[in-house]
Order: structure tokens, then sequence, then C-alpha cells
């Protein structure tokens, strides 16, 4: 039998309403978004705070967002701890021992989503050290094969022993910076990542018109996905998403064509838990 497919939906990220004008920023605008992603099928979902104009929040905005979205659906949140150049790691670090609210997961880069976001394996150490303390769930971000040899590195350390899945995050067709959404760039990560860490659980993610064939290889090769308009506000045939839980529908669509079904939030928790 076909391992369980977990589909992320990731609501909002750091994009910004010029591109995607439903994007949520405020916490009721996200848990709402939140039960539409999970009633078409999503298994988790992945916020970043933000602030009424739009600007991203490290701070205790989070308690807001994520009691907001546990008091409308029950789903495992998830959260970034990519930082911009304006936010200290130690802003961050600290994050985790004054949320109240703390999430299930959070997604931890060893090397930086992009040309001018800092991230390294030894800040990823003490990213994972307050996830660890904080009992979050930690999955380490991928972005290029070298980026395989962090992962199998902190491995060996103990810092993933709580680790769901790695995250494989790929970045537009056209990318200068990490590698390029295609299915070739995929599955050589895929490899290197099986050559490195054995069978341990991964899912994949890709950057607009990336997005779709990225997600379909990953689900083939027996992956999990991750989509939303954090990562493009565009369908298959180019139309906007009017919201993520369009873009989840497809990935549940996608995940029933190659005959695997979708993990259920609660089989998350008991994921986290094992």
């Amino acid at each position: 039998m076909s391992e369980p497919i977990v589909i992320v939906a990731a609501l909002n990220g750091r994009r910004d309403r010029s591109v995607a004008k439903k994007l949520p920023y405020a916490a009721d605008e996200l848990a709402k978004e939140a039960r539409r992603a999970v009633d078409a099928g999503a298994s988790v979902v992945h916020v970043q705070a933000r602030r009424g104009d739009g600007a991203l929040a490290y701070d205790l905005t989070y308690d807001d967002v994520i009691a907001a979205i546990r008091a409308e659906v029950d789903v495992p949140v998830s959260i970034p701890c990519q930082r911009v150049r304006q936010t200290s790691l130690g802003t961050v670090v600290a994050l985790f021992k004054a949320l109240r609210e703390l999430p299930d997961i959070a997604t931890v880069p060893v090397r930086p989503l992009g040309p001018e976001l800092p991230a390294h394996r030894e800040e990823a150490r003490q990213l994972l050290a307050a996830c660890e303390a904080a009992g979050v769930a930690p999955a380490a971000v991928i972005v290029d094969i070298e980026s395989v040899a962090d992962v199998e590195a902190l491995l060996g350390d103990g810092l993933l022993a709580g680790s769901p899945w790695v995250e494989l995050a790929l970045g537009a067709p056209s990318a200068e910076h990490g590698t390029a959404g295609t299915p070739r760039n995929l599955m050589r990560l895929h490899d290197a990542l099986s050559s490195a860490l054995g069978a341990m659980r991964w899912l994949a993610y890709a950057e607009g018109s990336a997005t779709a064939p990225v997600c379909a290889t990953a689900a083939a090769l027996g992956g999990s996905i991750r989509v939303g308009l954090e990562d493009t506000p565009l369908l298959p045939d180019g139309s906007k998403a009017g919201s993520t839980a369009e873009l989840v529908e497809l990935a549940a669509g996608l995940a029933d064509a190659v005959g695997r079904e979708v993990m259920e939030p609660a089989e998350v928790r008991r994921l986290l838990r094992s």
C-alpha cells in the first residue's frame, strides 16, 4: 500500500496583496483560510505572522494567529524560522520561549532560501535547539544538493530526532538562487537525500509555474507536497487562484490520481507524537 501523502497548505508567506488580492494577513483571515484549506484536504497549515500592513512579524503576533486557527479548526500548525536581515537570530530563538500558543512544527532552513536571506548550518543548530526545548517538531529545509550534507550532519548530532520530514524547497523554473524548480532537479535532490538519509519522510514544493510539475513529481516519487498562495498565486492553467483552498483541492486530486490517500490532520498529530 502506498504511503499516505501529507498536503501542507502554505497560506501567506512573504507574498503581498499586489500579487494575490485575497492573501490573508490578520489572525481571523488566516483562521478562515485554514478552515477552507482543511475542508479542501489539507493535512497541515503553514503560516507567517503578519501585521495589518502586511509586514512580517516575529513576535507575539503568532499567539493571536495560532490561537485563532486552533479555535477555528483542528489542524497542526507550522511556522517558518527563516528570518529577514532586519530580524536578529536571537529574536527568532526567543520567540519559542515567549509564545503561549506554540506551533506544532517549525521549518528550519539550513541554507538561505533567497540571496537576501540569512541562514546557515550553525544558525540552524540554535533554531533546532530552541525547537527541542519548546517541544516543537522541526522540519529542516533543503534548497540544493549541498544542503543534504548539512541535514545529514544535524541529524547525526541528534538535532532532528523529532523531525516528521525534510522539506525540499525549489525555486521558480529560472531560479538564479538555490535549485530551479524542475522535475529533473527534484529527482536529483530526492536521490541525494535517499542516499544520505535513507527512508526519511520528505515533502517538496516550488515557486510559480514550477509548483504543479514539482508537486506531481513528488507525489509520484512517494513524497508529500506543499501548495498555497505563499508559493504561487496561479492555478496550473495560468488563471489566478482565489484562495489556497483552490490549490489544495487540486493537490488532493493529484494524490487521488496517483493512488495515494491524503493524511488527515489527526494522523499528522499521531506522527508528530511518535
